[in-house]
């Protein structure tokens, strides 16, 4: 059940004008058209994630709002006044004949049955209407004015902001649009009716007021069939109404916020798909943030509504989102979020080109090591140098993913891939030729480098194609699947060369300091904060001690040694959720404590379908399928019994790893498929470098047998 705290003796009368079609465009002209314009100087600003459970559109995108968690729309669903017709009937008429009860007054929604019963069936269970409910048993006052209709379709969508659980609101649709000559489809925003009605709601109680700008949307659904020359003069001049009504308006309220919670089809096929978002409060300019993402200058959308409770003074507790963050009040510079959101945009449009091509080539090189590796002939050393070389330049490239990350706006997507080839190759050449443990030396600089990352908060690992994308909205802090996998056979790399049997007691102590430190940075809530990660690195290194310790197999205790690790994991991953910000790992643990099965169990279901997806979808399935194919040829035929108790840890416990990895995260397939790939591709090398040290005793053998026959 949700909870509401008495509201605090201050009034607050707070509005949100809702302009769908207005993206980050729109947004960097207002500020630029006038950069000195008092209204801009004493905004803040922020990018938001407006991603929901299914795809975009404005519709989805604002259930997603309304509910504070991911969600979809329904078909047909609209607002509608009291005697409004909908199919022939009044729109009264139509919601007592649908849900049996007569409502005379308010806005309608006949859909919102349908709405909350089709995603209680879904993962995320949102439900639109509670937040409304808070707001009405706390006496706040909820109007609803404005509409996106166009001449074929209604569009009145800002109520999913405000209705209660009946499905009602106050509030005035056709009124507050007018018919204008030449506006896009003959009508636009009335300006005095709005501004009357924020200034004549008297001051006794709370009031919330959801304003649906829709001038922006018309005019773009109209683009298509206008000159050019006269849809740009249309486009300044209702930017220009835009800014007019925000200035009046934010004299009538305590908080004035402007969301933008669909950006137009042009701004969204251009990958332009972070939607600005200003906020006018008591404090100054500045920008927006939140622990959602944290990240400077972003938000989500389901952060709305557990902001506007507790500026209502109210409690937000059963609300996964997060109170949104005024950060550096005071600086009126606005350049750098629209900087921030350029370089985000630009990851996200060449993201799927330049990953298709290095999944592709990470490919060609497991199944070119696979053939040439499996040669021993002096006729093919030459290529069994070049393949190590590949190898060993491959095992490279995830470090220098990430360390090239921050560059990339400044050199280009062509720069980037040259500077990524030429420094991975030429990194390999070096550990190859100078050094007898190349392995070692990419795990242990590849391990440093995201630990070291993580710790600083992860700014690299925020911009790189390997990392996470704040559009793309699964993840925005932490260790990324991508890198966990990478980070934690980077790990193991490291760690397997240490074993000393004539040290054994100051190997172990060293290693369980290693093995803590990657548990901490996985997953202590202010650091990595990846469960998955967590307890497929904590299984691996359970693994590795066994077989430290252990010659031979028992099914039996290994399976008693995996259960109480995993018991022990839990405890562990919940100690590191105790202090500090709660995220949803502490979330669920909350949860599952709480005896809230249902939540973990529809989290369970959320990773299965991710996982299915990816499956089906991304170009990572091929590294996936050739890495696990050939992971299992080299079960099968035994080659993982390698000279060298480190290599032959190594590669059993890389293998632990990542088939933990697959199973215990919600992107498994992907981390599954970068720890794989490290595993297949250093048992590749190891197997070429001994074909090598074999042919070479061989001919040192021949040589000496020739020089005593002479």
């Amino acid at each position: 059940m949700l909870r509401y705290v008495e509201a605090a003796e201050k009034i607050e009368k707070i509005a949100v004008i809702l302009v769908p079609g207005m993206s980050m465009t729109e947004a960097q002209w207002l500020i630029h058209n006038e950069d000195k314009n008092w209204i801009w100087n004493e905004a803040a600003i922020g990018a938001m994630n407006v991603r929901p459970d299914g795809p975009y559109s404005y519709l989805n995108n604002m259930v997603t709002m309304g509910a504070g968690a991911k969600a979809v729309g329904v078909q047909d669903w609209n607002s509608y006044e009291v005697t409004e017709e909908v199919n022939g009937f009044a729109a009264s008429e139509w919601v007592h004949q649908l849900t049996g009860m007569r409502q005379t007054e308010g806005l309608l929604h006949p859909g919102l049955h349908r709405l909350n019963q089709k995603n209680d069936q879904g993962t995320h269970r949102a439900r639109v209407g509670d937040f409304g409910q808070l707001l009405q048993e706390a006496g706040v006052v909820r109007k609803v004015y404005g509409h996106s209709d166009t001449l074929e379709e209604r569009v009145r969508y800002a109520s999913l902001l405000a209705l209660d659980r009946s499905g009602t609101v106050a509030g005035e649709i056709t009124q507050s649009v007018r018919a204008k000559e030449g506006s896009p489809y003959g009508m636009e925003m009335d300006v005095d009716f709005l501004i009357n009605k924020l200034s004549t709601i008297g001051d006794e109680q709370s009031s919330f007021f959801v304003i649906e700008w829709g001038d922006l949307y018309r005019l773009y659904d109209q683009m298509h069939y206008m000159e050019e020359k006269h849809f740009q003069s249309e486009w300044a001049r209702q930017l220009m109404r835009l800014q007019s009504f925000v200035e009046q308006a934010r004299r009538e309220v305590d908080q004035l916020w402007m969301i933008s919670p669909m950006m137009n089809k042009q701004a969204y096929d251009e990958k332009q798909q972070l939607a600005p978002v200003f906020y006018w409060g008591q404090k100054k300019a500045g920008y927006l943030t939140s622990n959602t993402t944290r990240q400077d200058y972003l938000l989500s959308s389901i952060d709305m509504v557990p902001t506007l409770l507790r500026s209502f003074h109210l409690s937000s507790e059963s609300y996964s989102g997060n109170e949104v963050i005024q950060e550096r009040v005071g600086d009126v510079d606005k350049s750098s979020v629209f900087e921030a959101v350029n370089e985000i945009v630009l990851i996200y449009k060449s993201r799927a080109s330049v990953l298709s091509t290095y999944i592709t080539c990470l490919v060609v090189a497991l199944l070119g090591a696979a053939v040439y590796g499996s040669f021993g002939t002096k006729k093919r050393r030459t290529w069994r140098y070049i393949t190590r070389l590949i190898l060993l330049s491959a095992l490279w490239s995830p470090f220098w993913f990430l360390a090239l990350s921050v560059i990339v706006k400044t050199i280009g997507i062509s720069g980037f891939v040259l500077g990524l080839i030429a420094s991975s190759l030429l990194c390999g050449y070096v550990v190859e030729k100078g050094s007898e443990k190349p392995i070692f030396w990419i795990g242990i600089c590849t391990f440093l480098l995201i630990t070291v990352d993580v710790i600083l908060g992860s700014a690299f690992m925020q911009r790189s194609y390997l990392g996470y994308d704040p559009i793309i909205g699964a993840r925005y802090y932490g260790i990324g699947n991508e890198f966990a996998g990478v980070y934690v056979i980077s790990a193991i790399m490291v760690i397997s060369p240490l074993v000393d049997v004539r040290r054994k007691k100051q190997s172990i102590l060293l290693m369980t300091a290693l093995f803590t430190c990657v548990l901490v940075i996985l997953g202590k809530n202010s650091l990595g904060t990846n469960a998955g990660a967590t307890l497929s690195a904590g299984l691996a290194f359970a693994f590795f001690f066994y077989r430290m310790f252990t010659k031979k197999w028992s099914w039996r205790f290994l399976i008693i040694v995996a259960v109480s690790s995993l018991g022990t994991l839990c405890l562990f991953l919940y100690m590191l959720q105790l202090t500090g910000e709660q995220t949803h790992i502490g979330m669920a643990f909350d949860r599952l404590l709480n005896g809230d099965v249902r939540y973990i169990a529809d989290t369970i279901q959320r990773k299965a379908a991710m996982n299915i997806k990816i499956f089906r979808h991304s170009n990572w399935t091929q590294l996936f399928v050739t890495s696990y194919l050939l992971g299992a040829i080299i079960l099968w035929r035994r080659r993982l019994q390698l000279k060298g108790q480190d290599k032959q840890l190594f590669l059993q416990t890389g293998v632990v790893a990542s088939f933990a990895l697959l199973l215990l995260n919600d992107s498994g397939v992907v981390a599954a498929a970068t720890s794989m790939f490290c595993v297949v591709s250093a048992h590749y090398y190891w197997l070429s470098v001994n074909k090598e040290e074999n042919n070479f005793a061989v001919g040192e053998t021949i040589n000496s047998s020739q020089a005593v026959e002479d």
